[in-house]
């Protein structure tokens, strides 16, 4: 084979793998954004009426969303822990809040 068309090759394949990633990553950032509400809608409806499963479900989903804000952090961690005390199935969740919660403090911690 000529040695132009190994070079095309060998950087148009990861070119293209590239740009596939950024396809996906766009997409999936929109999904997050169309979703955001509604999530957190069916979350607060389950906090409401205490549906575990709900809290979790929704919940997970929730700390796993990209654009989910910083009150809405500070509103899921304080009723989860509350819930959690009286509710061993939410000791998973917990542990997701509090390490998505130490995620975003050690940007603020860490500078100077």
């Amino acid at each position: 084979m000529d040695n132009g068309i190994i070079l095309i090759i060998t950087f148009s394949i990861p070119l293209l793998l590239l740009l596939i990633y950024f396809i996906w990553l766009s997409k999936r950032k929109k999904r997050h954004a169309e979703t955001l509400i509604s999530d957190w809608n069916k979350f607060e409806k389950a906090l409401s009426h205490e549906h575990i499963n709900g809290i979790i479900k929704y919940g997970t989903e929730l700390v796993w969303n990209e654009n989910l804000t910083d009150s809405q952090m500070k509103k899921m961690k304080e009723s989860v822990y509350d819930l959690a005390e009286e509710h061993t199935e939410l000791e998973n969740l917990k542990n997701l809040i509090y390490n998505k919660w130490l995620d975003w403090d050690k940007d603020i911690v860490g500078t100077p």
